[in-house]
């Protein structure tokens, strides 16, 4: 079973894969800029994008590469935006959103900064990140038909959302 879990910036995709990978006993594979990102000493993913990834597709298609190459093992749970769009293959892809304005709180519950410093930090991923995927793929990877399954965070907690997740693997997988 390979499961993708996508979706656009602070919209609970880490917090659901977690669970779903340990309800699941998946191997969970986190791929992310994000992720790039710290390993490379950067606590802003904006920040590293400017300075590095945003002089070449280079940063984007080793993570994808990766992505690719450990998703074919099987039994996991891979977390990246773009996932569901380099793992066209998997069992399930799910795409995870959020409003603005809730991911903004989060934002700012996470790190401690002031929600309209979150907003525009947000804003400012976004457009970066969307532009930039437009640019070097040719999609729009907030495109819903591209994924099996897509929920609305806001209106469940992560242990909620995995469980849909978690459901819909079942139901595919002729477990329920």
């Amino acid at each position: 079973m390979i499961v993708t879990i996508s979706g656009n910036a602070c919209s609970g995709k880490d917090s659901a894969a977690e669970i779903v990978s340990e309800k699941m006993n998946l191997k969970l594979l986190k791929s992310t800029m994000k992720t790039l990102a710290k390993e490379n000493g950067f606590d802003d993913v904006l920040e590293f994008e400017k300075k590095h990834a945003s002089n070449s597709d280079e940063w984007d298609k080793m993570l994808d590469e990766w992505q690719k190459k450990e998703a074919s093992k099987g039994n996991c749970v891979l977390v990246s935006m773009l996932s569901g769009i380099n793992v066209p293959e998997a069992d399930l892809k799910v795409f995870l959103h959020a409003p603005l304005e809730e991911r903004a709180k989060r934002v700012s519950k996470r790190d401690g900064v002031a929600i309209e410093k979150s907003v525009e930090y947000i804003t400012n991923r976004d457009t970066v990140f969307k532009e930039r995927i437009q640019e070097i793929y040719g999609v729009d990877f907030w495109e819903f038909s591209h994924y099996d399954l897509v929920i609305n965070t806001q209106k469940w907690s992560a242990e909620q959302v995995s469980g849909i997740i978690v459901s819909a693997a079942k139901l595919l997988a002729g477990q329920e």
